[in-house]
């Protein structure tokens, strides 16, 4: 059904609101029924939760509601087609490879997440790497350069690339040379842009990936009004078709999707065009000085030379080492003054803020700031994060080390090990190291010393990693 308007609701909203407002006899799932979860929800929201009926459309063919909202999407992000994704970014970024030929190579960026590096090993595709250029005097990772990728895509041949953008500090690369590079060599541009959902919303924001990525993904949950796993995919003109993304998403995508993550991220995209975006960047750059008058406190200046284009101007940095505290020190102090932030490295904070904050909390951010301890200055060993910068060495393809036979070893024990699973820290989720790379003496200090300094390592079980077994090594 290709007109919207021949629907019998205009909006999943409308569909799901008709239906709990009808009050019927509920004899499918949810086992809730819309009335079981007094207590636990305290709004009507619960009615909504449905599954699959004649007026509420399907996710994985689409011809009503989800359809119409997943085409208002597409329109928003400039897309040839949009599809609307309750697994979150992960499902997305691993859609994006799944749906690649049997005969592509893909160049990957090596600061990508974790899902990204996991998909490859799923699809079985041959990988390459490469590695984003590293500012050492700021410790700041930067971003892919147009001049980087086509010395790559030279010496790999790949036939895919996929980039971050923005990365969780809200740097952004230059996309646009990007595509055109790729483009040049025949080769698809592929980017998680998770945190970048917002962009396309206003002139004060980074410009979006439509236009120029032949795919990419956006986590809505991040910094939009959506549930947390409510993300999307997007496809632009390009060698893939539209039926091949959805066959890949339904892949790994849950059968049984939430309509509360769908009717939010409907909401979200039609909440974008009316948040003031450029009042909130504005708020943030008026914050920016008030903070660096506290001292021992910087907002880092976006690194000039490393591929950094744009910066997202919603996204906080702020650095504490001024003060001899690290980033998971200093979250720990203002968790404690009821101030909770989305992540800390070694040096700093990473604020994600948005059009819906309320103004009080931008007070009592100062407030828990100003009130930070002051302790002697760190070792340079505490906030040294050029272990990022490290070549690897890969014994393995991430694919091999992923379905081979492993054993546990102490993180501590692991120098020189291959290992079966990703290895870093969370947030934001980048793999230190990923399967079929041998843990250097370096990733292994740098890991132990994140966790004596507060930080969740992912990969590591009770003290331990997955490796090879040794007469695999």
């Amino acid at each position: 059904m290709d007109d919207c308007r021949e629907n019998k609701a205009n909006s999943l909203q409308e569909a799901l609101g008709a239906y709990a407002r009808a009050d019927c006899a509920r004899f499918h799932m949810p086992g809730h029924k819309g009335r079981g979860m007094a207590g636990f929800w305290r709004d009507e929201l619960i009615k909504w939760d449905v599954t699959e009926l004649s007026g509420t459309d399907n996710l994985h063919a689409p011809d009503g509601p989800i359809r119409c909202a997943e085409r208002e999407m597409a329109k928003a992000y400039g897309a040839k087609a949009s599809f609307y994704v309750v697994n979150g970014s992960t499902n997305a970024v691993q859609a994006m490879i799944f749906a690649l030929s049997d005969t592509d190579k893909l160049l990957l960026s090596r600061d990508c997440h974790r899902s990204a590096a996991l998909g490859a090993a799923l699809r079985g595709v041959e990988t390459a790497f490469i590695r984003p250029p590293f500012d050492a005097q700021s410790g700041l990772p930067g971003m892919i350069t147009p001049e980087q990728l086509e010395h790559e895509l030279l010496r790999t041949q790949a036939t895919a690339v996929l980039i971050t953008s923005p990365n969780v500090y809200g740097f952004c690369a230059d996309v646009k040379q990007l595509a055109e590079a790729a483009h040049r060599h025949g080769a698809l541009l592929l980017v998680d842009g998770a945190h970048g959902a917002h962009f396309p919303f206003s002139d004060a924001l980074p410009r979006g990936l439509g236009g120029f990525a032949d795919l990419f993904a956006h986590s809505q949950h991040k910094t939009m009004d959506a549930l947390t796993q409510a993300a999307s995919l997007h496809l632009g003109e390009c060698r893939i078709g539209e039926e091949r993304v959805r066959r890949a998403l339904a892949m790994t995508e849950t059968t049984s999707p939430s309509y509360l993550l769908m009717a939010s991220l409907n909401w979200s995209v039609y909440m974008a065009g009316r948040r003031d975006w450029s009042a909130q960047a504005a708020r943030i750059e008026a914050l920016v000085p008030l903070i660096e008058q506290i001292q021992g406190l910087e907002v880092p200046k976006t690194p000039q030379g490393y591929g950094v284009a744009q910066r997202d101007q919603t996204r906080l940095v702020i650095d504490v080492s001024g003060r001899g505290l690290t980033g998971c020190e200093a979250q720990e102090a203002l968790e404690k003054a009821a101030v909770y932030i989305e992540m800390s490295d070694t040096r700093r904070l990473v604020l994600i803020t948005t059009p819906d904050d309320d103004p009080l909390w931008y007070d009592r951010l100062l407030g828990a700031l100003a009130a930070l301890p002051q302790k002697e200055a760190l070792r340079r060993e505490t906030t040294d994060e050029s272990v990022w910068n490290e070549p690897a060495r890969q014994k393995r393809t991430l694919r091999q080390a992923a379905f081979a036979d492993c054993e546990t070893v102490p993180l501590e024990s692991a120098a020189g090990r291959t290992a079966a699973e990703a290895v870093g820290v969370y947030p934001p989720g980048v793999a230190l190291v990923l399967p079929g790379e041998a843990f250097s003496q370096r990733a292994v200090e740098y890991l132990l010393n994140r966790k004596r300094t507060g930080s969740a390592l992912f990969g590591v079980h009770d003290g331990g990693v997955l490796t090879l077994k040794e007469r695999q090594e």
